[in-house]
This record gives C-alpha cells, structure tokens and sequence, in this order.
C-alpha cells in the first residue's frame, strides 16, 4: 500500500515538472518569435540617367527614295539589268526600251528637212532688198511724206515764236512803264486830281468862314433829296407791280398816295435847293472875291474833270488790254497751228514707220515660211527619246521595286532606288503628347523584330496639321505625323520593319530613382521612401526618409532628401513593412541580407 502511494506521488511530480517545462518553452518560443526579423524586397540605390520620353510607333522606311520613270511612250522594254536588292551607282543602265521605230521616224524627218532647206533658201531676198531700201531712205531722210511734213512744222514753229514775241515786247511796255497811251492817261489823271485837290481846299475854307448856317442848309437840301429819291423809288416799285396785276385796286390806291408823297417830296427838295441858291449868291457870303456858288460850281468842275480823266485812263488800259489780248490770241492761234502741224510730222512718221513694220512682218512672215526650226525641234525630240530608251538610274542606293519585264510596255513608277544607310521612321504621334515634343530632340529607336536593341535617333519633322481622322475616331485619336531619323549606321533595321521612338524630352544625370511602388506618404503628407538601416547589433530596421520628387519617367520618379546615399537598401513596395520594424532585405537577385544578430539566434537553437 505504502509502495503504491509513493508510486503515485513520484508520477504527480513529474506531471507537474512536465507542465512547467513546457510553460517555459512556449514563452520563449513566443519571445523569439515576435523578434524575428521578416523578408521584405530591397533595391539599392545608386545614381542613375532617368529620362521622360515619348513613345510613338511607325514603320522604317529610306531618308531617300527615288521612283524612276521613262518619258518614251509606246516602246516596249527589250531588257532588264537589275532586280530588286540590287546596288547600283548613278548612271548605270536599269533596263533597254526597243527604239527601232524612233529611230525610223528619225530618219525620215531629216530627210524631210533636208528639201526643205534647199527648196526656201532663195525666197527671202527680193522682201529683204525691198525693205532695207525703206529703211535708208527713211535713215537717209529721202521720203517725201516726211520732208514735208517736217517742213510744214518748221514754218509754224518760225511763225509760233514770232507771236510769242510780239506778245512779250507788247506785255514788257506795260509792265516798264513804257506804253504812251497809258503814260499820257496817267498824267492827266495826275493834273486833274491837283486841280481837284485845290478846288477842294479853296471849298471846304469857304464853308468854314461862313460858319454852320451853310451846312444846315446844305444839308437840309441833302436831307430832301434824300427824301425825293426814296418817294421816287417807292412809286417806281408800284408801278412795275401794278404793270404785273393792272387790276389790283389796292395797288391802284398805294400809288396814288405814293405819287403825292413824291411830289410832296419834289416841292420840298425845290424849297431846300432855293434856299441854297440864294444863300450861295449872296454877297454876303463871299470868299476871296467869289461867291459860294462859284466856288462850289469850280470844285464841281474840278470833280467832273477829274473823272473825265480817269475814264480816259480806263479807256486806256482797255486798249492796251484789247492790244495785248489780240496778240495773246494771235499767239495761240500760232501755238495750235504749230500743235497741229506736229502731230501731222507725227502722224506722217507713223505712217511711213508702220509701213516698214508692215514690210518687216511680210519679211517675217517670208522667213517664218522657210524656217525649219519646228523641224530641227522635231529631230531634236526623237534624239533625245532615243537616248531616253536606255533607262538609268539618276541616283545611287539599292533597287527596292522592279515594275517593269521584258516585252512589257512601261508605265508609271519602272524603278524604286532607296538608299538603305540613311534610314528613318515614318511616326504618329498622339495630340497630347505633341506640344511636349520639338525638332532636334534625341530619340531611341526599336525595332520589335530585333528585342533589345536600341538605335540612336533624332526627331527631324512634325507636321504643322494633324492627320485626317477616320470615319467616327474620336477627338483623343488625333495624330500628327512626325519623322526620326536613325543616326546610328550599318544597323540590321531593314525598310518596312515596324518600330517604335522613345523621343527624349528632358533628361538628368547622376540622380537617385525609385520605382513608383517604393513610394508613400507620411502623417504629415510628406512624400517618403522607406530604407533598410543596419544598426549596431547587425539587424536592419526601416527607417523613414522624406524625399523632393523630381523628374518621372513611366516607371520610375526622381528623388531628393537627406539621408539617400550611393548604395542605400530601399523597399521596393512602400506597405512592405512599416517604420522601426525589423526587417531581411531580398535584393533584386532574391538573396536575403543576412544580420549579425540573425546568426546569433540561429547559434543559440543549434546548441539547444
């Protein structure tokens, strides 16, 4: 009994040291576990060339391509030289047109010629004889049409000057002072305006001696008259009016008061006029020994003298004026006659002139008959188709087409000729990407059936308008045709190939680059990449860095930021893992980085 109960004491104890044991194992499997650093993709960083291109597709084709034609018509080709692939230099023979009928026709038009020539050698001269004796007696001054009409010009050019200087003389007497019509007028003119000018003072010292008194009634009789005239002219418009409408009782009664106002008027100027007269003779009223009324009458005198004398002068002048315009017309009418007898000479000339022309045409008309020209061209013409059935090429490079076979009759394009070292790329680019692109920008050209290799390439063209869109294309489907050409030479691209141009629009050197993938953004809305950091024990942690973006390219993006060095482990995936958490790095060749501090671990388990 006692043997069975310590039996069964020493089983509970190992039951219960069993339990603890496997306690402790589990915590620190546990412990290790939650340690453990996890796999997480790297790149390493280190500088690189990143480029923004624009990729556009299109077809290899000859910077060069001649089509090679044939201006002969109707021959038939009788032999090719060369075949598609084919190298030729410029100058060398492609095919052989059969000439046998040109050669034929030519034949025959230089015999035609021939007769020609001897038949129409001796036609011209009688027409060439005829008009050169024209033109020498033209030359020569011996046609009498001319001559007389030269003659006629002359005798009214002498006849034209001779007007123009009796006109002259005439106009330089008046202007000089010299006419003595007008000299004469003019002096009496003078002596009657002194005469005049002493009348007057004689009559304005008599007025002042015999006070105001005379000029009251000087101008009462001035006043009256004054007065007269305005009745006068009253019952003169009246009666014109009345002359008009005879029957117009109005008018009939306003001009008989009129007529009594006139005479009204009429016995008042005859009163003032009396009173002046008796006022003038009275002896009372005398100066120098005369009366007034001599003395006014004197001044009167004077007055009506004067202008006799000024009416003379007038007269005068009129005369002259008459004088001077009867040689004025006398010269114009010399001026037309000489006019007319110019245009005469001129239209003789003219006519004689036009009568060589007319002779010359016939001349023409005679050589134009016996020119063989159009002949010779003819000739000419068959020569040079003869020549032109031996087709050579106008250029050198590789024959890509031969459209053309022994018998055939040829048409249109015979021969293509590319030359196969310039090479470019015939592009379509899309609308969006053609603001962005420009001539002159590098360019990497691939072709698909030649894998990875990449050929040097330089954007050249772009067209100023877009390609016509098809039927129903939508506005993103816009395209512009564009040219690169393949710099690179002695490439296995072939014509025809399709291909594709990774135009180089802006490039940086020497810059880190991540992939898209690697980045992310902090809480503070910082773009960051995330970097595998050793630290002292061995172990790498991820450690966050913010970073500048800069240039991007279709898979990768330009970064800037403290802490990025040549060599840095990146995560290639930003979520791979977080900041602080411990971490193996698998680089790109799917190697895991190994830590000190994993070796560690895995020592210890080994011991145990």
């Amino acid at each position: 009994m006692k043997k069975n109960k310590k039996r069964v004491t020493a089983i509970l104890l190992c039951v219960l040291v069993l339990a603890g044991c496997l306690t402790v194992l589990q915590t620190v499997s546990a412990s290790r576990k939650a340690s453990t650093p996890v796999s997480a993709a790297c790149l390493t960083l280190e500088p690189t060339t990143l480029q923004s291109t624009v990729t556009a597709s299109g077809t290899v084709k000859s910077a060069s391509t001649t089509n090679v034609y044939t201006l002969v018509n109707g021959c038939v080709v009788k032999d090719v030289h060369v075949e598609v692939g084919d190298t030729v230099q410029a100058g060398d023979i492609l095919c052989q047109l059969d000439s046998s009928t040109l050669e034929d026709s030519l034949e025959k038009q230089r015999l035609s010629l021939s007769v020609s020539q001897n038949s129409t050698s001796q036609n011209l001269s009688a027409s060439e004889k005829q008009y050169r004796d024209a033109v020498n007696n033209l030359d020569n001054g011996l046609n009498t049409t001319v001559n007389s009409a030269r003659s006629a010009t002359e005798s009214a050019l002498r006849a034209l000057e001779k007007a123009q200087q009796d006109y002259d003389d005439a106009r330089a007497d008046v202007d000089d002072g010299m006419n003595s019509q007008l000299v004469q007028a003019e002096e009496a003119l003078d002596q009657a305006q002194l005469r005049l000018d002493r009348a007057e003072e004689t009559y304005e010292k008599a007025k002042d001696q015999v006070g105001d008194a005379y000029r009251e009634v000087r101008l009462a009789a001035s006043n009256a008259k004054k007065e007269r005239d305005a009745a006068q002219k009253v019952v003169n418009d009246l009666t014109n009016q009345l002359a008009a409408d005879p029957d117009n009782k109005d008018l009939q009664s306003r001009l008989v008061i009129a007529k009594a106002d006139l005479q009204s008027a009429q016995q008042r100027l005859d009163f003032a006029e009396e009173d002046l007269e008796n006022y003038e003779t009275d002896s009372s009223t005398t100066y120098g020994g005369q009366t007034l009324r001599s003395i006014r009458e004197a001044y009167e005198d004077a007055q009506t003298s004067r202008d006799s004398a000024r009416k003379s002068l007038e007269l005068a002048q009129a005369a002259v004026d008459s004088q001077l315009a009867s040689y004025a017309t006398a010269l114009n009418e010399a001026q037309i006659a000489y006019d007319n007898a110019l245009v005469s000479q001129q239209a003789a000339e003219t006519s004689v002139r036009q009568g060589l022309e007319d002779q010359r045409a016939a001349l023409n008309a005679s050589r134009a008959s016996s020119d063989t020209s159009v002949q010779e061209l003819e000739i000419q013409s068959l020569e040079d188709q003869i020549l032109d059935c031996t087709v050579t090429a106008p250029v050198s490079g590789t024959v890509t087409a031969v459209n053309v076979s022994e018998g055939g009759t040829p048409a249109g394009v015979l021969f293509v000729i590319e030359d196969t070292s310039r090479l470019e790329l015939d592009l379509s680019i899309k609308e969006y990407d053609v603001g962005i692109v420009a001539e002159g920008m590098a360019a990497t050209v691939r072709a698909d059936a030649l894998e990875d290799q990449r050929f040097s390439g330089e954007l050249t063209a772009i067209a100023p308008a877009a390609r016509a869109a098809a039927a129903g294309a939508s506005s993103g489907s816009v395209e512009y045709a564009a040219t690169v050409a393949v710099t690179d030479t002695d490439t296995p691209l072939r014509i025809g190939m399709s291909a594709k141009a990774d135009i180089i629009v802006e490039e940086r050197q020497d810059v880190f680059a991540v992939p898209y993938e690697a980045l992310g953004v902090n809480a503070a809305g910082q773009d960051v990449v995330y970097a595998a950091v050793q630290g002292a024990d061995g172990v790498y942690t991820v450690q966050e860095i913010p970073v500048t973006l800069g240039l991007e390219s279709d898979l990768t993006v330009e970064v800037e930021g403290e802490g990025l060095t040549d060599g840095l482990l990146i995560l290639s995936t930003a979520d791979s893992a977080a900041p602080g958490q411990r971490i193996t790095p698998v680089t790109d060749s799917g190697e895991e980085t190994s830590s000190s501090g994993e070796l560690m671990d895995m020592m210890m388990g080994a011991a145990q």
